[in-house]
């Protein structure tokens, strides 16, 4: 029997077992394909079954010198090989969800006391597989600050959102607002609690949260805190570590572990590195309490902590990225890097799309050249054609 001649829902579950790379040229074959794969419906099954699927899983890294690579985690794939990265150097990412991966671009200065001034120059989400974008615009604030950025996804109503806190130099926290991609638009969000965030993007993502490491005003001693913002209340809230690790500073790691919220403390001196992994029990406001889930020290030399992904540290040794699952201490080598890693996000391939995307093409690629000229010379607001 000819495939033409299958039910419909027959041939979307068949498809839906294809990587995106086929199924974009299978658009090609004929409408009712095209129509199929088009289909939000379609888009939503074929990511289900990537998440099932070990050999759409992989790692997009951030290298020192502008370079990004995209490396499977399928031993039986090929290791890795370079991203076709179409939007210019500078590039830094903020994280990835369901595909689809949100990064930024800023220009750094310093002012007459040595402080970093830092302007978000460009913010845009795409899907690397499917090749589609769109450019966000950078929100009411664009002044020169200290600016965190995090990405998220509301389930309930489909919505994918970008979150950007904001404090201006020798002050903590003053400003956030969230844009979401239903609305296309930002929202000012209330922040009741001074704090100063200590990276420019989000730790990590679990669920509807984006969390971020932080710490407290002089005033309450400069603790570590984690912030963390709910997609679905639209709501910022802040918590200290667990009360064990106030007594001196630590390196702390965060990481999704089954889906909650884990801080990775390292509690030991160098060369030894041993650490507490606690996670996080109930995300409600107020009602935060942590619980100490074990201490390990990995038999592993390695040099640095990158990310983490599905309860397993991503490491890096020397030009070589290993996963560690820190249940059972397995390793495993999944690739090569050329430069020291800056970041390393999850990622799964799928059709997700949200509206405005655009499809990079050699007239995009003209008018992101435009714009970077424009932009380098400080006489352009970025705009997003539908």
């Amino acid at each position: 029997m000819k495939i033409g001649c299958l039910p419909e829902n027959v041939i979307a579950e068949i498809f839906s077992r294809l990587p995106v790379k086929t199924l974009i040229r299978l658009k090609c074959v004929c409408t009712q394909w095209s129509s199929l794969i088009s289909n939000p419906f379609f888009a939503s099954l074929h990511l289900s079954r990537s998440v099932s699927n070990p050999t759409r899983h992989s790692i997009l890294v951030h290298e020192l010198r502008r370079q990004n690579r995209h490396i499977s985690l399928d031993p039986h794939l090929n290791l890795g090989f370079d991203l076709t990265y179409p939007f210019g150097p500078g590039i830094i990412y903020v994280g990835s969800i369901n595909g689809l991966v949100v990064e930024k671009n800023v220009r750094k200065s310093e002012n007459l006391m040595n402080f970093k001034k830092i302007s978000l120059r460009l913010l845009l989400i795409w899907n690397p597989s499917t090749r589609l974008y769109k450019t966000l615009p950078l929100g009411s604030h664009t002044d020169p600050c200290g600016i965190t950025i995090g990405f998220g996804w509301e389930a309930i109503d489909n919505d994918y959102k970008v979150v950007k806190i904001g404090f201006y130099y020798g002050e903590f926290a003053e400003w956030a607002e969230v844009w979401t991609a239903n609305l296309d638009s930002w929202k000012e969000i209330k922040v009741d609690r001074k704090f100063c965030l200590i990276t420019n993007c989000c730790d990590v993502i679990v669920k509807r949260f984006s969390y971020f490491f932080a710490q407290d005003s002089p005033g309450n001693d400069g603790i570590t805190l984690v912030a963390s913002f709910d997609m679905r209340a639209e709501v910022l809230q802040v918590v200290s570590v667990p009360d064990s690790l106030l007594e001196r500073q630590y390196d702390f790691n965060a990481m999704n572990w089954k889906e909650t919220f884990a801080l990775v403390a390292r509690v030991s001196p160098e060369p030894r590195k041993i650490y507490q992994v606690w996670t996080m029990e109930n995300s409600s406001v107020g009602k935060e309490h942590w619980n100490k889930k074990f201490t390990l020290e990995p038999d592993h030399i390695f040099y640095r902590t990158v990310n983490s992904v599905n309860g397993k540290f991503i490491l890096r040794r020397h030009r070589t990225l290993i996963l560690y699952d820190v249940e059972n201490r397995d390793t495993k080598t999944v690739g090569r890097v050329k430069f020291p890693v800056l970041g390393a996000h999850y990622y799964v391939e799928s059709l997700m799309s949200i509206k405005g995307f655009n499809h990079f093409g050699d007239d995009a690629r003209r008018r992101w050249n435009e714009q970077e000229l424009e932009l380098n010379t400080g006489h352009v607001s970025i705009e997003t054609k539908s």
